[in-house]
């Protein structure tokens, strides 16, 4: 094992940079106890080692050059070529490498793929579901929203008839005053209220669109 940013690590070296090496490598690539140093494939257009350059991991055309230098913990060998897998045992032979045949690399690629589309289909379903919470949610509150603004549209007609009965009865109406009063103060509450749950509303029309934005990236 190596040393990666403080963490002990394994290291990964991937033969082959087709669908295979690139399934191989993107796995890996998002693991916290591997690390990939090199692809290997003559194709410098091969999907593998397209994949590589943009993580930065080195590539190479040559399995002879790739094993050169330092070995890794664990070389897979996802190319199928027969004669480049004897070749690379001999080249191994007496290190401490590990050597993953095309086979077992060839099954580990179809394990990923199987788990990954049942991961992306188990993940839609649950943002699905989420989605849909969020849309009954959403109903639920524009529809309490509703019924709050007709209760504060009465509550300001009574303020307002209230505050009428008080400057008519003078003196006498001090206490049409008192209930004008704390009727406006209500009214103020209220629509804070409201406002407030109108950016819970926006809160969750946003959370709405970033669901639909998983949904489609998960297609």
């Amino acid at each position: 094992m190596s040393e990666w940013f403080g963490k002990q690590v394994f290291s990964i070296g991937i033969i082959g940079g087709g669908r295979g090496g690139n399934a191989l490598l993107k796995f890996f690539g998002s693991s916290t106890v591997a690390r990939v140093v090199f692809v290997v494939d003559p194709n410098p257009t091969a999907p593998g080692i397209l994949e590589a350059r943009a993580r930065n991991i080195r590539t190479f055309s040559d399995d002879d050059e790739a094993t050169r230098g330092e070995l890794p913990d664990f070389l897979f060998d996802s190319s199928g070529d027969t004669d480049l897998e004897a070749r690379i045992r001999a080249r191994l032979k007496g290190t401490a490498t590990m050597f993953i045949t095309p086979l077992t690399s060839r099954m580990m690629v179809e394990v990923l793929g199987e788990n990954s589309s049942q991961l992306r289909e188990d993940i839609s379903q649950v943002v699905s579901g989420i989605k849909n919470d969020l849309a009954s949610s959403l109903d639920a509150s524009n529809s309490i929203v509703s019924r709050i603004n007709s209760i504060m549209s009465n509550m300001q007609m009574l303020a307002l008839n209230a505050s009428i009965e008080a400057s008519k009865a003078g003196i006498h109406g001090r206490g049409f005053t008192v209930v004008a009063d704390h009727l406006g103060k209500s009214v103020e509450a209220v629509r804070n209220l409201t406002q407030e749950i109108n950016q819970v509303n926006q809160n969750i029309i946003a959370v709405s669109h970033r669901s639909d934005s998983v949904l489609e990236k998960l297609k």
